[in-house]
């Protein structure tokens, strides 16, 4: 397929696991690497806007991003307020990725489920029609919907800049590249640097334990062909083989290209089998980067 901007790459923040000290210091490593992009979570620790105004004040040039913020845990306009304050601090480096999290991450927490598409399409609505009593900048903040069915998917193409795809298969991002449209979609990718078979597929399937018993997920795999005998045991060599890539850096590079050319326009990887506090881990990602890039080009 033709593209028609460059891929770019951003790296996932385990925020909940670092001082503020150490968000900064990771931040730095990250911009050094060269890569494109930091986004932050929201599970269950660290506020993600706040450690967004972190990694923007200890860089220069990186973008960083919400993946995501939980549209069920503060309204619209309070999101809508702090999306424009960072930008207004830190220029336009800040993107907002959106989504509604699962059931059992908030009706604990008091939040009455919703039909998704539903809630979404309500937050948004409110987003742009909210006013902010501040001397807020002008333009528009890129914005990112987490996306797992094709109603969400196709949601996003109206009215998000994109979709994150999280955990599905080479022919997934095919399908929702056709879904969402002229949308970037952005490919949450963990990816294990270990070539040992056994060693690799043990470090994914604890990267992805939580998700494994969770219904909306188990509901995109069946529909991508899996059984549920694929979900036990923390998953079947075939599906954590088709969900994570691992290996060395040839097969990783291969992996990544062959995303691209199903559409995938921004890869956001969660980096496994590394040793980030040392400068080769970095090299690692950095070299990976450089050759896909030259892939693509080529």
């Amino acid at each position: 397929m033709t593209r028609t901007s460059p891929i770019t790459f951003g790296v996932m923040c385990a925020a909940d696991r670092m001082t503020h000290v150490g968000l900064q210091r990771f931040a730095q490593q990250v911009e050094a690497a060269g890569l494109d992009q930091i986004w932050v979570p929201e599970l269950l620790g660290r506020d993600p806007f706040l450690t967004a105004s972190a990694l923007l004040s200890a860089t220069q040039t990186v973008r960083v991003g919400t993946a995501i913020a939980n549209v069920y845990v503060r309204d619209a306009r309070a999101t809508k307020s702090a999306a424009y304050s960072l930008v207004d601090a830190f220029g336009d480096r800040f993107d907002l990725g959106l989504g509604v999290s699962n059931p059992l991450g908030n009706e604990p927490r008091g939040h009455p489920w919703l039909p998704p598409v539903t809630k979404i399409r309500d937050f948004i609505d409110r987003y742009d029609g909210a006013d902010l009593y501040f001397q807020a900048p002008g333009g528009h903040i890129p914005r990112y919907l987490a996306a797992h069915g094709p109603k969400l998917m196709k949601l996003a193409g109206e009215r998000f800049d994109g979709a994150f795809s999280y955990l599905q298969t080479l022919a997934y991002s095919k399908i929702a590249k056709g879904l969402l449209g002229k949308g970037r979609l952005n490919l949450m990718q963990p990816t294990v640097f270990l070539e040992d078979p056994e060693a690799a597929r043990s470090l994914a399937r604890k990267a992805i334990k939580i998700y494994m018993p969770l219904e909306n997920y188990h509901r995109a795999w069946r529909e991508r062909g899996f059984e549920d005998a694929d979900f036990k045991d923390g998953g079947s060599d075939a599906f954590i083989d088709a969900l994570i890539p691992w290996g060395d850096p040839g097969t990783l590079t291969a992996a990544y290209s062959q995303q691209i050319t199903q559409g995938v326009g921004h890869i956001i990887m969660t980096p496994l089998g590394l040793n980030l506090d040392h400068e080769l881990g970095w090299q690692a990602i950095s070299d990976l980067i450089q050759g896909v890039k030259a892939e693509a080009a080529a």
